[in-house]
C-alpha cells in the first residue's frame, strides 16, 4: 500500500462533526444543571418533581429527566486547561501549571479528555483532547514562562495595549467556545487568569463570550491568581442565579472591582463558578473536576416561537424545592429561521427571478453535501459574488452594502424540497464576496436556484445540481467533497457578529477548512479538500486526478489507511491537499474512492478547473 505523500488526515479536536445543540426542529431544550447543599456537597437523589424551570420568566413543564455521571456518560467528558499568560506573574504561571499537572494526573482518562491552551497575546492549542496525561503534562510544561508586561500588572491601567489583550483574551476563549460546539454534552474551559486581564475586556465582548458559551453548552470557570475569597455558605448572584457555595463566595472588596464582576458575569453566564483561592489551587481544580461528574438534564418543550422571533437566545432560571444551590447557564438560543425574508415584498420579487429561465450569472457555487442523520443531510452553500454585484451607499463615511438571498431547492416535478434567504451586509473592501449558508434537505435529486439582490438594482442568479444519495444507520457512504483554497488551525475561529446559526464547521484534526464557492484555480494555488466517512470502522481511501473530458488519470494518490472514528462515533472527517501545481490548464475531476473492512466501497468526485 502506497503512502501518500499529500495526505493530511487529521483527527478533530472535537470529535466528528455533530449538529448545534438546539434546534427548531427537535423542539426540545436540554439544560444542564448542578445542584449542590448549602455547604457545598453535591445533591446526588434530586427527582425530576424537585425542579422548577422558566424560560423568559414563565414556568416550562419539565419533560425530561437524568443524572449525568461518568457511569452513565455515553460520550467522554471534555475539559480545556486555558492559561493566560498575559494576565499572571510568572510565579503565578509556575503555580497554575503545577496544580494543573497533579490535576491532570487524578483527572485525565478515557471517559475524561482533556486539552491545553495558551495565550500570550495570540492563541495556541498545546495538547488537543486526550486522555493521555503524560502527553497533557508535556504540553502544561512546556507552555513557556511569559513576562506580562508591567500595564498588566496595574489594576487601574486603561491603556491601549492592556485594552487590546483583554479583548484577544475574552475572544479567544470566545472562539474555542464556538468551536467546542461540535462536541457533545457539556464542555469546560478552566481559565486561569489574573484580575486585570478582565479588567481590561470590554462588557460587550463578555456578552458575546456568554451567549457562545451558552449556545456551545460551554462552562467557563475563571481560576483568578493573586486573589482569596472567604468561605460563605450561599451567596446568591445578580440577576437571581446563585452561585455555588464557598469557591464562588463574594469578597466585598473585589466585587466592587470590574474585573472580578466580569469575571463572575463569565462564570454565572454559563454555569461555572469563580475559583480563587490561591493557597489551595489543587483543591479549586478538583471541584471543578467533580462537575464533569455530577449533574442533571432537564428537558422540557419551548413555547412556540412566535413569527419572525426565533434565532434569539431565551433567558433560563431553574429552581430546586429542597433549599438546595443550583447553577444553570443564563439562556439557550434557538436556531435562525432558514426564510428570514419569508412572505416580503424582498422575497416574492426574489422569486419571480427564480422562475426567469433568461436569469443568470453574477456568482459562482459549489454545493457539498453532508449527512446529518438517516434520512436526512445538511447541505453547505458557499458562493463567490464579485463586488460589481452588490449596490454600496455612503453611511457614516463608509460604503456599506446589503444583499438579499434565496435560494429553492426543487425536485423534478417542481415541487420545493428546501428553501432559505438570508440578508447579508458588507462594507466595501473590493474583495468578492465569500458566502456561507447551511439547510437540511432530505437525500434525492434537486436542481438548487439562489437568487441574490442588491439595492433593489443588482440581481444574480445561478443553478446547480444537488444529487444526495439515500442514508441510514447501516449505508456505508462518503460525503460530498468540499473543495478550499483556505485552511487554518480551527482554535483561530473568529468572533462573527451573528452568534447563531453560524454553520456548522469544517474541522479535522483540529484544522478547519473553508469551502470555496469557486472551483476554478490557478497553478500558484494550494488547493484543499474536506469530506467525510460514514459508518466507518477501518477504512482505506484512494485518491485519483482525472481529465474531466476524457477520463485519463493525471494523478495517482494511492490507498492510505484512515485513523478509525472517535470513541462511540461513526464518522470519520478527513482534510487533505490535492496536488494541482503539476496540472496545465484545464478541467478536471478529483476522486475519493473507500473502502471498508467487508469491502463496501463508497464513492464522491468533484471537478475543478485549472486556469
Amino acid at each position: 500500500m502506497k503512502t501518500l505523500a499529500a495526505f493530511l488526515c487529521l483527527t478533530c479536536i472535537c470529535g466528528a462533526q455533530q449538529p448545534p445543540a438546539f434546534q427548531s426542529e427537535t423542539r426540545m431544550v436540554l439544560v444542564d444543571v448542578v445542584v449542590t447543599s448549602k455547604n457545598g456537597d453535591y445533591v446526588p437523589d434530586m427527582a425530576a418533581r424537585d425542579f422548577r424551570i422558566w424560560e423568559d420568566n414563565k414556568e416550562q413543564t419539565v419533560r425530561s429527566f437524568s443524572l449525568e455521571t461518568d457511569a452513565t456518560a455515553s460520550e467522554p467528558r471534555r475539559l480545556v486547561l486555558f492559561f493566560d499568560n498575559t494576565g499572571m506573574s510568572v510565579t503565578e504561571q509556575a503555580s497554575a501549571r503545577q496544580a494543573a499537572a497533579a490535576f491532570i494526573d487524578s483527572n485525565a482518562g478515557p471517559n475524561r479528555l482533556t486539552a491545553v491552551a495558551s495565550f500570550d497575546g495570540s492563541f495556541r492549542v498545546l495538547q488537543s483532547f486526550t486522555g493521555n496525561a503524560e502527553a497533557l503534562k508535556q504540553a502544561v510544561a512546556g507552555g513557556r514562562a511569559f513576562a506580562a508586561p508591567s500595564s498588566t500588572g496595574s489594576r487601574n491601567s486603561d491603556t491601549a495595549e492592556a485594552s487590546s489583550r483583554g479583548r484577544g483574551l475574552i475572544q479567544s476563549v470566545a472562539s474555542l467556545a464556538r468551536n467546542l460546539n461540535a462536541a457533545p454534552g457539556r464542555k469546560i474551559i478552566v481559565l486561569f487568569t489574573g484580575q486585570p486581564s478582565i479588567a481590561a475586556a470590554q462588557e460587550s465582548d463578555v456578552t458575546s463570550l456568554v451567549q457562545i458559551g451558552n449556545h456551545s453548552n460551554v462552562a467557563v470557570y475563571p481560576v483568578l491568581q493573586g486573589a482569596t475569597m472567604p468561605d460563605s455558605p450561599e451567596t446568591p448572584a445578580a440577576g437571581g442565579f446563585p452561585v455555588r457555595g464557598r469557591t464562588a463566595a463574594r469578597n466585598p472588596v473585589l466585587d466592587n472591582q470590574q474585573d472580578d464582576s466580569l469575571a463572575f458575569t463569565i462564570a454565572r453566564g454559563t454555569g461555572g463558578f469563580v475559583a480563587s483561592r490561591s493557597n489551595d489551587l489543587l483543591g479549586e481544580l478538583q471541584k471543578i473536576g467533580a462537575e464533569q461528574n455530577q449533574y442533571y438534564v432537564l428537558g422540557y418543550t419551548p413555547p412556540e416561537s412566535k413569527e419572525g422571533k426565533d434565532g434569539l437566545c431565551h433567558t433560563l432560571r431553574v429552581k430546586v424545592d429542597r433549599g438546595a444551590v443550583v447553577r444553570v447557564r443564563s439562556s439557550y438560543c434557538t436556531a435562525r429561521p432558514q426564510d428570514i425574508l419569508a412572505k416580503s415584498r424582498v422575497e416574492q420579487d426574489l422569486e419571480k427571478r427564480a422562475a426567469d429561465a433568461q436569469a443568470r450569472a453574477g456568482a459562482s457555487i459549489q454545493t457539498p453535501f453532508f449527512y446529518a442523520a438517516p434520512g436526512m443531510a445538511t447541505v453547505h452553500v458557499a458562493m463567490e459574488i464579485p463586488t460589481d454585484q452588490l449596490k454600496f451607499e455612503n453611511q457614516k463615511g463608509k460604503l456599506h452594502a446589503e444583499m438579499n438571498v434565496l435560494g429553492i431547492a426543487s425536485a423534478s416535478n417542481g415541487d420545493v424540497a428546501a428553501r432559505f434567504s438570508d440578508i447579508v451586509k458588507r462594507d466595501f473592501d473590493n474583495k468578492p464576496l465569500h458566502y456561507e449558508k447551511e439547510f437540511k434537505i432530505v437525500p434525492g435529486p434537486y436542481n438548487l436556484t439562489v437568487v441574490f439582490s442588491s439595492g433593489g438594482a443588482t440581481f444574480g442568479k445561478v443553478e446547480t445540481p444537488l444529487a444526495i444519495g439515500a442514508f441510514d444507520r447501516d449505508t456505508f457512504a462518503v460525503s460530498g467533497l468540499a473543495l478550499s483554497r483556505v485552511v487554518h488551525p480551527a482554535s483561530e475561529l473568529g468572533l462573527e457578529a451573528s452568534l447563531i446559526d453560524e454553520g456548522t464547521p469544517l474541522i479535522a484534526g483540529g484544522m478547519q477548512v473553508i469551502p470555496t464557492g469557486s472551483n476554478a484555480f490557478t497553478k500558484s494555488e494550494q488547493a484543499f479538500c474536506y469530506f467525510e466517512v460514514y459508518n466507518a470502522g477501518p477504512v482505506t481511501v484512494a485518491l485519483r486526478i482525472v481529465e474531466a473530458g476524457s477520463g485519463v488519470q493525471k494523478w495517482d494518490g494511492g490507498t492510505a489507511n484512515l485513523d478509525p472514528p472517535a470513541r462511540g462515533k461513526s464518522t470519520i472527517p478527513v482534510g487533505l491537499n490535492v496536488p494541482i501545481a503539476s496540472l496545465s490548464p484545464g478541467w478536471y475531476r478529483f476522486e475519493v474512492t473507500a473502502k471498508d473492512k467487508s469491502d463496501k466501497s463508497a464513492r464522491q468526485t468533484v471537478d475543478f478547473e485549472i486556469k
